[in-house]
């Protein structure tokens, strides 16, 4: 079976960067999603316009928390989620965001994303997940050339880490968007994995997650990881990157993939 294997947060940090460049060379993952407006992008890219030509799909992160310098709008994650499900957005501003980051992608890369998703799934809130829809038409022509991340699970999720964390995701707006995604015939991944607390400080812990999440892999489905060649510094996570690394870089991890029947392959 194939599977995406993403990691997130492109331009954050040059440790993340770097990390997941190397882990694409190494065939360990075939996804990153880029923060277009996040500071530590262009450094790197040159690195992924050509990985990007060797198979590399690169998506769009789209960001509406994280504080990057001209950013269009920001909220913390608590109030978005308020007022998404309030209604209370201002969706020209939305609007406004989204353009914005794609418009960005484009510039600097020259193609639009292969992918759409969310920094924290905020792409599929209410209002959010509308004006998603309404602006992918915009840009893309044929919108079975673009593939948008759906957080909903396999069909078969018995003994899933961290459930109530997966659940909320889908009660927070991932359900209705997949029956969008189905109703406008937008391509999206076969079940979404990768959820936990980032509390997993050796390699042997973050390795069980992986295990369960790959047995419980279906064709087609997402894992998400957010690997960082060393750690990030004023990152929340950004000591778990690191021990994600070395685990995906590692003989254990392709021995991983072997035992669960599961293919990373390269876009072509």
């Amino acid at each position: 079976m194939t599977i995406y294997l993403c990691a997130d947060d492109i331009g954050q940090d040059p440790a993340i960067n770097e990390g997941c460049l190397e882990l694409f060379d190494l065939g360990r993952l075939n996804q990153v999603s880029v923060l277009s407006l996040a500071p530590h992008l262009r450094s790197h890219q040159q690195a992924l316009l050509q990985a990007h030509k060797n198979g590399l799909q690169m998506g769009l992160h789209f960001n509406l928390t994280l504080p990057f310098p001209n950013a269009v709008m920001v909220e913390p994650l608590r109030r978005l989620i308020y007022l998404s499900q309030l209604r209370l957005l201002n969706k020209k501003l939305v609007r406004d965001s989204f353009v914005q980051q794609i418009n960005t992608f484009l510039d600097l890369f020259g193609v639009l994303p292969d992918f759409i998703d969310g920094h924290q799934h905020v792409h599929q809130f209410p209002q959010i997940r509308d004006v998603l829809l309404e602006c992918l038409a915009d840009f893309y022509n044929n919108l079975s050339t673009v593939l948008v991340r759906s957080t909903v699970l396999p069909a078969h999720h018995a003994n899933l880490p961290y459930p109530l964390k997966c659940h909320l995701l889908n009660l927070l707006g991932g359900n209705h968007f997949l029956k969008e995604l189905k109703q406008h015939l937008i391509p999206h991944n076969h079940g979404f994995l990768g959820v936990y607390d980032f509390q997993a400080p050796t390699i042997a812990d973050y390795q069980l997650l992986m295990q369960r999440w790959l047995v419980l892999a279906n064709d087609q489905s997402m894992i998400m990881c957010h690997p960082a060649a060393q750690a990030v510094k004023n990152d929340a996570i950004g000591l778990q990157r690191p021990v994600e690394f070395d685990y995906l870089k590692s003989d254990m991890f392709l021995d991983d993939l072997h035992l669960a029947n599961k293919v990373i392959e390269r876009k072509l």
